[in-house]
């Protein structure tokens, strides 16, 4: 008796390093090379928190991939997915967290909002779906390249 088992494709975390003075600046206080997070969907759109319209939005398909490196969550099934991207869709609309930016360097506590910035976003969207990418951090303490250390996150072909 064979099985059939649906297979369905899953959001990606996107990790962007960027080039202009705002990802420079980004990436020099977090040390690291990436600037920018995102969650790509399998229909090539992206959510992500962005400080230009100043909230968390949908927008289309990238077309430049020359700064950009996609990533699955290692043992997030889509039922996990499912309800990730359920929370992620409720997201649209709330605002960016300039404050939040800020505590990287002042290193103070977020109190708990309703606004985002970018990391954030993406590490939240993940464990809403039930996997903690990182143990013991909490979503406000996540930079881009932090979030990049999960070792649940694997290198992947990105939606073109």
């Amino acid at each position: 008796m064979t099985t059939n088992t649906i297979i369905m494709d899953k959001p990606k975390i996107l990790l962007f390093k960027g080039k202009g003075i705002i990802s420079r600046l980004i990436r020099w206080q977090t040390n690291g090379q990436y600037s920018h997070a995102a969650i790509q969907l399998p229909d090539k759109r992206i959510i992500e928190a962005w400080h230009k319209p100043n909230r968390v939005r949908l927008r289309g398909p990238l077309q430049d991939w020359s700064n950009v490196e996609a990533f699955d969550v290692e043992g997030m099934d889509a039922a996990q997915w499912a309800m990730a991207s359920s929370w992620l869709h409720r997201q649209i609309g709330k605002k960016y967290d300039f404050n939040g930016v800020f505590r990287f360097l002042s290193r103070r506590r977020k109190d708990k909002d309703d606004k985002w910035f970018c990391s954030e976003l993406a590490f939240h969207c993940v464990k809403e779906g039930g996997i903690d990418l990182l143990e013991r951090i909490k979503g406000a303490q996540v930079s881009p390249t932090v979030l990049s250390f999960s070792p649940l996150l694997k290198p992947s072909e990105p939606y073109k």
